[in-house]
């Protein structure tokens, strides 16, 4: 799958294009709370091996309630003695009744990550994919 991102454009011709870094992913919605100010979607997702996955985001409006950003914080349990962690921020608009999430994801092992996430609310869907790592410290 590509994703091209005509918004990073350098001149009239040129654009960036990234491939995604893996297979995009399906996530179980676990509950949407909508408030007056923002809201609130919890999914997780089982990786077997790669252990279980929690995420909580929190998206604010814009001035007309079609889009804004968020931010996400997620724990990732990957055996009795194995916990990570990562922190999201990004923004977000609506496609219909699809909600269309682009993130930059910050991971406790020090690696940066790009994706776009798809709710679709009517199915309760979720999909992630990611594109390639950014930058490692």
């Amino acid at each position: 799958m590509t994703l091209a991102a005509s918004n990073l454009s350098f001149a009239d011709h040129h654009s960036l294009t990234l491939e995604a870094r893996e297979a995009q992913t399906e996530w179980t919605i676990t509950s949407i709370d909508l408030i007056s100010t923002e809201s609130v979607i919890t999914v997780e997702r089982d990786a077997g091996e790669e252990g279980r996955t929690y995420v909580s985001y929190h998206l604010s409006y814009d001035n007309n309630g079609n889009g804004g950003t968020y931010t996400a914080n997620a724990r990732g349990y990957v055996d009795a003695n194995t916990m990570t962690s990562a922190y999201a921020a990004g923004v977000w608009h609506r496609d219909g009744i699809l909600v269309i999430m682009d993130e930059i994801v910050s991971h406790s092992d020090g690696t940066k990550t790009v994706g776009r996430i798809t709710i679709n609310p009517l199915a309760v869907s979720y999909t992630h994919l990611t594109l390639p790592t950014i930058c490692s410290v």
